[in-house]
């Protein structure tokens, strides 16, 4: 009966330390994750909490952006569905212009207004990095549309 007593005690112990580690890796992985929305997921479910972190997606709405004398940047993220305010301060990736796919993480301060702390310019399979078009151009190689700015 020892043994056997010893065993259930292994196995218990065993279990315990099992469900202690599984708990701490949900804890650690939930406070991790971000919710991705774009406007239509916002209008859907009536906008977001204040404060909730998250990450926001859609294209640069024609005519939103604004720069601020501070540097700040002002822009419209809009969908066919919906549109969310985002502030932004910071550096301005490349690719970033109306019109253009954009990603930007942060936190939303009421139910469509959005402060982000980072920003991702996206772009389509065709693109070409504007020195690299320039440079193709020269040799005669490239044939595509010309650089934009």
């Amino acid at each position: 009966m020892r043994a056997r007593a010893r065993r259930f005690w292994l196995i218990v112990i065993a279990g315990v330390i099992l469900v202690g580690a599984v708990g701490l890796t949900l804890t650690a992985l939930s406070s991790q994750v971000q919710l991705f929305y774009t406007p239509k997921d916002l209008v859907a479910q009536g906008g977001a909490v204040p404060g909730e972190r998250a990450r926001i997606g859609g294209l640069v709405q024609m005519g939103s952006v604004r720069t601020l004398e501070d540097g700040a940047l002002r822009f419209v993220v809009e969908d066919a569905e919906g549109e969310i305010a985002v502030a932004y301060d910071g550096f301005i990736p490349d690719l970033f212009r109306e019109g253009q796919g954009v990603v930007a993480n942060g936190v939303f301060t009421d139910a469509y207004t959005f402060e982000a702390d980072e920003l991702l310019a996206k772009h389509d399979e065709n693109y070409i990095p504007r020195e690299i078009q320039e440079t193709l151009q020269e040799q005669g190689v490239y044939r595509g549309e010309e650089p934009t700015s």
